[in-house]
């Protein structure tokens, strides 16, 4: 966003504080995905847990997200992080279920709505 949306900031440091925010739809550079807002370092720890299991060839990568959910997210945030994503529409090589996890920089949200 190159405004700053102090709602959604105020939606995220929320999120942070409690734990899962509400589901969320975006849109961003002519794709819109729809998820649930997560916490920073529970975002980073799922994707270290799901990284990290035995005898997968990316398990060398979990300790990166570990060290990730270790950090304090910045104020204001610079990322929204979501799981359980769809992409609902738009021109994109993106596959239209997402996975579990996604992260976005709050510049590239063109437009939300929660639900």
């Amino acid at each position: 966003m190159t405004t700053r949306d102090d709602l959604l900031t105020d939606l995220i440091n929320r999120t942070e504080m409690n734990g899962d925010g509400p589901r969320i739809t975006i849109a961003t550079e002519g794709v819109v995905i729809a998820g649930r807002l997560t916490p920073h370092r529970r975002w980073a720890t799922d994707v270290a847990g799901r990284l990290g299991d035995a005898g997968l060839p990316d398990e060398r990568f979990a300790e990166d997200f570990d060290r990730e959910a270790d950090t304090v997210p910045d104020y204001p945030p610079a990322f929204l992080n979501l799981r359980g994503c769809q992409l609902i529409s738009g021109t994109s090589s993106l596959p239209s279920i997402l996975g579990e996890y996604f992260r976005i920089p709050l510049s590239a949200v063109s437009a939300w709505s929660v639900r």
